[in-house]
């Protein structure tokens, strides 16, 4: 006989005196009759449950206000901080503007072509202007032209960054041939 088995034989008198939960007889009952017992809610469980729920419906409003009371703010100071970020972007598509103007193009048609198609970019720029005249306090339309400007000075500085890689090839080609 293992210990187990000697354990229990010791003990059965305990194992046995034990009584099932009150009402147990009657559910084996009814599922062996095959009646599905009336389930009854626990006040308390749902008092939880309607809390839980309560915390988190307010959490939400709380967080939805204070975003849109950011909002709010930031639509108040959009004219000003409109103009202040149009003229530090203007002011910088100037800058990369007159540098890619100081380059020395192979011929002159290039540089025309590439100034002119920068220039169109402008059209759309327009286009943001007449919409924020229109809606004033529309954040979209701040965002667009922000994205436009920072789009626009990628593409300039891509190009510089272009130009100079060739000016850099030129400049290496004609030292190897003069040596």
């Amino acid at each position: 006989m293992s210990e187990l088995e000697k354990y229990i034989m010791n003990k059965r008198s305990e194992f046995d005196s034990d009584m099932p939960d009150p009402g147990h007889f009657e559910r084996f009952n009814e599922k062996l009759s095959g009646r599905v017992p009336v389930r009854r809610i626990n006040v308390r469980h749902a008092l939880q449950m309607a809390a839980s729920v309560a915390i988190i419906v307010a959490s939400g409003w709380i967080i939805i206000d204070k975003s849109t009371s950011g909002d709010k703010v930031a639509r108040s100071e959009s004219p000003a901080m409109t103009i202040e970020a149009e003229d530090y972007y203007i002011h910088q598509v100037s800058n990369k503007y007159e540098q890619i103007e100081g380059f020395a193009f192979e011929s002159e048609h290039e540089k025309t072509i590439l100034l002119k198609e920068l220039k169109e970019m402008d059209i759309y720029h327009q286009k943001l202007m007449d919409d924020l005249k229109a809606n004033p306090s529309d954040q979209r339309v701040v965002n667009a032209m922000i994205s436009h400007y920072q789009m626009k000075l990628e593409i300039m500085d891509q190009i510089i960054r272009q130009l100079n890689q060739i000016k850099y090839q030129t400049s290496e080609n004609y030292e190897n041939e003069s040596i």
